[in-house]
């Protein structure tokens, strides 16, 4: 206990606790408090025996409501959800299928494309109020659709972008219910908190965020689970587990293991103290190059408050901007045509932010940053870029960060020779990535996983395999397995080149890549003398926050 006496103030003082982030005055302890208490008898018997009943009943209360946050779906709640969720997503696979050949008899009048149009207006609109309905984590499958303009029609490209920054939010009352109990112990919130928004910055299928400003004037953001989300998030895991373990073989990939590594995932996204720790090894890395030299950061990583962090909220820097996801509204706002020379710029500008900062994490450290839908990327005034909600990361080892910088270096390289395509097809392998047998030419059907992920966007695939997911000629239809590790590195590639095509610019991340793969392969340990990764150096202090503030870590 005699750790604790610094911050037991004496009967004879007035009562200082602590505030999170700054230290709390050192009192020394006299005798004659305690000595005084003693004398009070009986009263103080039922002081003490009032505490430990009321400290009980908070004890329980807090064992009962983490049990019930922590508890899975139960099996028939599970099955109503995914009853609901088929039913919506039936009609609208199966209008694809049958209305065409209704048209093909006769029986539907329209052409093909205005068929096409009407399809695809009345699927976005089903499948975005059934996912909307639904929350969960099929809202995280419909953000990943809408980020796929390479893919997926407009309609519903653009409908499902509501899901990435846009959900229901939860009710003022309850959040500020959870923030009190976090970070008050359930007192007052002016005890740190000078003001806090009811109206939500974003909500998102696991939380929402708050603008809040401490009592020392800082503008921060808030960021609070969502009550009672976990359950009905793991429930919905579970729910696509099963479904993928049913189907494998017949789905494009075999993505039941992605599931189950996604299940783990989840755990990092629904603790917020993990996801503090994340967004420091995040600026660390894009601020730091595979020799462990220190850069200029490409990007702003929105940093925690010192203190301020526990499993359900989370205290953080502010950023003040625009989401991707609603670039082309505030363009229009301003009066800019991002098809002109100077949205051109702006794009080349972001694409150089994400490009950079994503090299330099697997590169400069290895870990990378999961989940980068344009919800999480803001554009600041200046067209500077910021990349939030560090929840879901991934860790590249020493290995792993060479296979991926000697497969950047081959597809930057790539010309179509055989000797390329097998050296690709040696990269993928040597990854653990698996094919299922049958293969006319596994080599090609490898090399082209590879350009899927880093090659350039007019890659021609060897063997004759497509480009296009969903098609039957996709190399992806013939994987049996794939890392956890390379499919959130693929995230992060696929993004740069959504972000490309819709903003119409032309960009390679092989070759914008290749100069850090150089690096990482030239600074990597060997048996003797290994490197510290970028978020371990020296270099990391002072930190560098929004702003350019200084900020020493917390830790």
């Amino acid at each position: 206990m005699a750790f604790l006496k610094p911050y037991l103030p004496t009967l004879a003082e007035p009562s200082r606790i602590p505030v999170h982030g700054v230290p709390a005055p050192r009192t020394k302890l006299s005798h004659a408090p305690w000595k005084r208490v003693t004398h009070f008898g009986h009263k103080a018997h039922f002081l003490a025996a009032s505490l430990m009943i009321l400290t009980a009943k908070r004890t329980k209360r807090c064992a009962s409501r983490q049990a019930q946050e922590s508890a899975t779906l139960p099996p028939l709640q599970r099955l109503q959800r995914s009853l609901r969720f088929y039913s919506a997503i039936i009609p609208v696979l199966g209008q694809y299928i049958f209305r065409p050949w209704l048209r093909t008899l006769g029986v539907e009048k329209m052409g093909e494309d205005e068929l096409i149009a009407e399809m695809d207006d009345w699927g976005s609109k089903r499948l975005q109020e059934a996912l909307l309905d639904l929350g969960g984590f099929y809202v995280k499958t419909g953000q990943v659709l809408s980020t796929r303009v390479d893919l997926f029609s407009k309609p519903y490209t653009s409908r499902l972008r509501i899901l990435q920054d846009s959900l229901p939010p939860v009710d003022a009352e309850s959040i500020r219910e959870i923030v009190s109990e976090e970070l008050c112990g359930g007192g007052d919130l002016s005890e740190l908190i000078r003001e806090l928004d009811d109206e939500p910055l974003g909500t998102a299928s696991i939380a929402q965020v708050h603008r809040g400003v401490l009592n020392d004037g800082r503008e921060v953001a808030i960021k609070v689970l969502r009550p009672h989300m976990e359950p009905v998030l793991r429930g919905d895991v579970a729910n696509l587990k099963l479904f993928a373990l049913t189907l494998r073989g017949r789905l494009p990939v075999d993505y039941y293991p992605v599931f189950c590594e996604l299940e783990r995932a989840l755990d990092g996204e629904l603790d917020f103290l993990s996801e503090a720790q994340s967004a420091l090894k995040v600026a660390a890395s894009i601020r730091h190059n595979a020799l462990g030299k220190e850069l200029e950061a490409p990007l702003v990583v929105p940093l925690p408050i010192p203190g301020m962090a526990t499993r359900k909220v989370l205290v953080m820097d502010f950023i003040k901007g625009t989401p991707l996801s609603k670039l082309e509204e505030r363009a229009k706002e301003l009066g800019i045509d991002l098809g002109s020379s100077a949205g051109k710029a702006l794009g080349r500008r972001i694409l150089e932010a994400l490009t950079t900062a994503y090299g330099r994490m697997v590169f400069s450290s290895g870990f990378i940053h999961g989940d980068p839908h344009p919800g999480n990327i803001f554009v600041l005034e200046g067209g500077k870029v910021a990349l939030i909600d560090c929840g879901q990361v991934a860790q590249l080892f020493r290995e792993q960060r060479l296979l991926v910088a000697e497969a950047v270096l081959a597809a930057a390289a790539y010309d179509g020779s055989r000797g390329m395509i097998e050296l690709l097809a040696k990269c993928v392998r040597k990854f653990g990535v698996t094919f299922f047998e049958g293969q006319a030419d596994e080599d090609a059907c490898a090399a082209s996983v590879a350009l899927y992920l880093f090659g350039e966007k007019d890659v021609v695939f060897p063997g004759g395999y497509s480009k296009e997911e969903f098609s039957d000629k996709s190399p992806l239809r013939q994987l049996k397995s794939f890392p956890m590790e390379l499919v959130l590195l693929g995230r992060a590639s696929v993004l740069v080149k959504g972000v490309a095509a819709r903003l119409d610019v032309a960009w390679s991340v092989a070759k914008k890549w290749a100069p850090l793969a150089k690096d990482a392969i030239a600074a990597l340990c060997s048996e003797d003398e290994c490197r510290l990764p970028a978020w371990a150096l020296s270099s990391v202090l002072p930190w560098c926050g929004v702003g350019g503030s200084k900020r020493q870590l917390p830790f």
